[in-house]
């Protein structure tokens, strides 16, 4: 696989990092736990060993990351799949181990003066064949052979449009997983794939649970840095990152999964008799998703997209713990990284990954706040905020509509594939979601009849 040269520049800083990072996890190895016969080979054959299923192999890593000349002081690789892939990518985790006989210079700077040196990475990789496996479990119906060929157009633009991110100058203040290096998806062509860091030992809330107003001003420390920034944001940014029409794609063509759902859960059927013909106006999330800020007077601003559970990853509550602290430790997955509504994010955080009291509670006294924040942090930038708290609230409620009615899809996707263990479980946990939809939806109508009086039911 031929490297991309557009991300050659990114080498020497893979470099430095990955033995800086080296040298300090090479003191917690246990060395009486390494044993001879679990190398590989005493000669390792990158060329034979694959990274993912599609294609990609180590050799294809060392070149990427600038370790190739340091094959042959290779004991040991694994790699794995995690069991946190998303619905359109493969993760790998991959640990590197290096066996030093003897001091000996492994780069231009650094000395590798420990006996072992064991090296991680994420390796992320486009693919379809989750989405359709998740689709069919929620609608219990097997798709036909190909049938995931119809998502591979949209999955090309949000993968490269995340190719394009790492790529780009550094937010400043907005944590994401250090990048060493990436090549776009060409089908056909080229394998598609990143190389970051890995965050071992962060955690993520599960959707089932609501984030709580410490985590929520958590987020809103982070997220204010992407707004700031986005006010006379660079050209470059406005065009790699312009709306995508994708995305819309998607929302607008979720009612049969919705409607099954619903059907499955009678306590749903009178709400969503109110809300049902919005799933059928494309027009209508369209204007909710890409223009209804702009009939407020409002610029764009960078929005993540996808500000949801799985992509922000929370520093534990201590060492082997998965429960989640109140400190934010990074932002991942910027697949659907646009430009579009200044309140975008918060609508798809609040209404995702809150429960009903905790988001009308944040929409009272959480965003007005925040916009103070914003407006400070604007400020000291030296920069004009041009949005005032009212547009801002009225952004939010516009776009929450939108979140609302994509909020069951959701639910009943993950309800399938990620189940409770047991039947009760599973039934408590289905009964706190349909809560949180039932109010979604609700909020979701009060909202449309204010802010757009004569849309047609």
């Amino acid at each position: 696989m031929v490297l991309n040269s557009e991300n050659c520049r990114y080498k020497q800083h893979a470099r430095n990092k990955i033995f800086i990072n080296g040298e300090n996890r090479a003191l917690s190895v246990n060395t009486g736990n390494i044993r001879e016969h679990e190398y590989i080979s005493k000669k390792f054959d990158g060329q034979m060993y694959p990274i993912g299923n599609h294609g990609l192999h180590a050799n294809w890593l060392f070149n990427a990351v600038g370790l190739s000349k340091f094959q042959k002081s290779i004991s040991r690789l694994d790699c794995h799949q995690l069991g946190s892939d998303g619905f359109v990518s493969q993760i790998m985790r991959v640990s590197i181990e290096f066996k030093n006989k003897k001091r000996q210079k492994v780069c231009q700077v650094y000395y590798c003066i420990a006996k072992f040196i064991l090296l991680q990475y994420i390796v992320k990789m486009p693919e379809t064949t989750n989405i359709k496996a998740a689709l069919e479990k929620t609608l219990k119906l097997k798709m036909p052979e190909g049938a995931d060929d119809r998502f591979i157009g949209g999955l090309v633009t949000f993968y490269n449009r995340e190719c394009d991110f790492y790529g780009m100058e550094r937010i400043s203040g907005i944590r994401v997983p250090d990048y060493f290096y990436s090549q776009k998806m060409n089908p056909g062509k080229q394998v598609g794939a990143i190389v970051m860091e890995d965050l071992e030992g962060m955690v993520s809330v599960p959707y089932y649970e609501s984030l709580n107003v410490s985590q929520l001003f958590s987020i809103a420390s982070q997220l204010v840095n992407l707004h700031v920034f986005s006010v006379d944001m660079p050209a470059e940014w406005k065009k790699k990152f312009s709306f995508p029409m994708e995305f819309i794609n998607t929302v607008a063509n979720m009612h049969q999964v919705v409607k099954t759902y619903v059907d499955r859960n009678p306590e749903l059927k009178e709400t969503f008799s109110r809300v049902e013909k919005m799933y059928h106006s494309r027009e209508l999330f369209v204007f909710l998703h890409r223009d209804s800020h702009k009939a407020l007077g409002l610029d764009d601003f960078l929005c993540h997209g996808d500000l949801w559970f799985y992509n922000m990853l929370w520093k534990s509550t201590g060492t082997g713990s998965e429960m989640a602290s109140n400190e934010l430790g990074a932002i991942i997955d910027w697949q659907n990284l646009h430009t579009g509504s200044i309140a975008e994010d918060f609508g798809h955080m609040l209404t995702f990954c809150c429960d009903t009291t905790t988001r009308r509670l944040a929409e009272q006294e959480f965003l007005p706040i925040y916009y103070e924040l914003l407006k400070a942090k604007t400020e000291e930038a030296g920069k004009v905020l041009n949005v005032t708290l009212s547009q801002f609230r009225r952004a939010y409620r516009r776009n929450f509509i939108a979140h609302a009615l994509h909020l069951p899809f959701i639910t009943s996707i993950m309800l399938c594939v990620q189940p409770a263990k047991d039947e009760i479980t599973q039934y408590n946990r289905n009964k706190q979601l349909i809560d949180k939809v039932i109010g979604a939806w609700e909020d979701a109508l009060d909202a449309l009849h204010e802010e757009f009086p004569l849309f047609d039911f």
